[in-house]
């Protein structure tokens, strides 16, 4: 349960000091953990055997690397009738080094459990503090957000009321609300957009629904219709489509052809 939780801890969770710092050892052991296995990993054995081998095969490169160099003084030695080298001499300290890179890895290794555990654990104790602590920000947040809806509300409802205005004198008193109020889709108030110029823009009198009404001029910019052109080459597509029609003959499908 501990490891669950030290392993997926939300990156906002508020963490006190004493479990941020308990973390930060956490991590800088396993960094420690990795880098030493990286700048010794020649003395480190691991299992070169293929795929199919019914026996696994080991190896160490620096010990794979004195093995030769020992070979190649062995050679050397015999060629010049000189004795043979001392092997313990040669692959001596690769060995040490060995045992050393393998001791030290370990206890690495359970100073990195250990961090771990620790870490855990402060996770643990501070769950019931964390979460109070989340809740209250909860709170918080729900207030503001209450007050932002209402800010909101208040603000659409200012939108309406004023864009009914507009509606009521540019059809010169004969609409006093929203031109779609009413209808299923709401008002679409929110699709409100002027011009530089001050003028409602043409995409916002179609989507408010202006279209069909008498509108006076000077407050909708109205330079032309506005064309979907997505909507027209779908059109033209189907329009000027032929149906495909295949012609089977007696002697078979081999001299089938298709006719547009």
């Amino acid at each position: 349960m501990a490891n669950y939780i030290a392993d997926n801890i939300p990156a906002d969770l508020p963490l006190s000091p004493k479990v941020k710092a308990l973390r930060k050892a956490s991590e800088d052991a396993a960094d420690k953990l990795s880098t030493y296995k990286a700048e010794n990993a020649e003395y480190r054995t691991r299992d070169v055997s293929q795929v199919g081998e019914l026996k696994a095969r080991y190896s160490t490169p620096a010990l794979v690397s004195a093995e030769k160099e020992l070979k190649e003084q062995e050679i050397q030695a015999v060629a010049a009738g000189k004795p043979l080298p001392d092997r313990d001499k040669v692959l001596g300290p690769v060995r040490v080094k060995m045992g050393e890179c393998d001791r030290t890895v370990s206890a690495l290794e359970s100073l990195v459990r250990q961090a771990h555990k620790a870490f855990s654990e402060a996770v643990n104790e501070d769950l019931v503090p964390m979460g109070l602590k989340a809740a209250k920000a909860a709170q918080k947040c729900l207030d503001a957000w209450k007050v932002a809806e209402s800010a909101a509300i208040a603000a659409r409802a200012d939108l309406e009321r004023n864009g009914a205005l507009f509606t009521w004198c540019a059809t010169s008193g004969q609409v006093d609300t929203l031109p779609l109020d009413g209808a299923s889709a709401d008002n679409r108030a929110e699709y409100w957009n002027l011009a530089e110029d001050g003028r409602l823009t043409t995409e916002s009198a179609i989507e408010l629904g202006f279209q069909g009404l008498s509108v006076l001029d000077g407050l909708v910019v109205i330079p032309a219709p506005v064309i979907d052109e997505a909507a027209l080459e779908e059109v033209k597509y189907w329009a000027n489509r032929k149906p495909q029609i295949h012609n089977a003959k007696d002697s078979g499908y081999e001299n089938s052809h298709w006719e547009f």
